[in-house]
């Protein structure tokens, strides 16, 4: 085994730890303010923080079963446990990725369609998210029964085999391609609906304003970061020189990746940045006070 595939082990694995740990935190400031004033908004923000959770809790055991592996200290077996470990990282990364999809689509709904109030309970995305969580695996589903997860060797975890090319063209489709087509129709459609609403206050005019920028930031934000993934995943199989570090190259691209979308919440979500304003804003009274 390299230095260099040992050290992405690592790196990977210290970042999903520390990634982890953000999760929790952020998840405990959120819960905490949504018992005492529930927000649809900060409902959908707890629901892509526990979406990244979920998938860094499997990631850190992947990646805690590869470093064993790697100093002899385990030998994996391809069980139905480990095929259902492979085929869930991907189904938790698509689980990611609809749940950005399920935000846009709160932002569009509550500027262009206003009196569908419905479309702003808190009930309705109660049951939205558990049901975009089940279509994501669902979605997912053929690639398990195809036996496309499988244990790769080199690495002593189930993913897809690098040179699955059907794996990895279902996976694409459904994980990047769907999410990111999807709010980029919300966001012409927005844009569109501002044309055709140019006599409305200043006020409405400034929210869907607001709305559309948040829209296509995080349009943007998704294709960039999930683009070297992509092409990861096209070039890097028929790449003799980098083929054997393919899926830790890919582990540490997908780590970087949730950092990027840790960072974009905090952005494209105010109440978020007010939460942690007080938060911090308290702390530092504390601080003052003890001393």
């Amino acid at each position: 085994m390299s230095t260099v595939a040992m050290t992405l082990n690592l790196s990977s694995l210290i970042g999903s730890v520390l990634i982890a740990i953000v999760c929790v935190f952020m998840l405990s400031v959120l819960l905490r303010s949504i018992i005492i004033k529930p927000d649809v908004v900060l409902i959908l923000t707890a629901n892509n923080y526990l979406s990244i959770f979920a998938f860094e809790i499997l990631s850190v055991s992947n990646n805690m079963d590869v470093y064993r592996a790697q100093h002899k200290l385990y030998v994996a077996e391809e069980t139905l446990i480990c095929r259902i470990k492979g085929y869930s990282i991907y189904s938790l990364t698509a689980i990611i990725f609809n749940s950005f999809a399920l935000h846009a689509v709160f932002r569009f709904c509550r500027v262009v369609y206003p009196s569908h109030i419905w479309l702003q309970y808190r009930i309705t995305y109660a049951v939205i998210i558990p049901m975009l969580w089940v279509i994501s695996f669902l979605l997912l589903l053929p690639v398990h029964i195809w036996h496309d997860a499988e244990l790769i060797p080199t690495e002593n975890i189930c993913l897809f085999d690098v040179d699955d090319a059907r794996a990895y063209r279902w996976s694409t489709i459904i994980i990047y391609y769907l999410p990111m087509i999807f709010i980029g129709i919300i966001y012409f459609k927005v844009v569109r609906y501002m044309h055709r609403s140019v006599l409305t206050t200043s006020v409405r005019s400034k929210l869907d304003l607001i709305v559309a920028r948040r829209i296509v930031r995080a349009v943007r934000v998704l294709i960039l970061v999930s683009a070297p993934t992509v092409v990861m995943e096209v070039m890097l199989p028929s790449t003799d020189t980098l083929k054997p570090l393919f899926y830790r190259i890919l582990n540490a691209t997908l780590v970087m990746i949730m950092v990027a979308l840790s960072l974009m919440l905090v952005y494209v979500t105010p109440q978020l940045k007010q939460i942690l304003a007080r938060f911090a804003k308290r702390n530092r009274v504390s601080s003052v006070y003890l001393k």
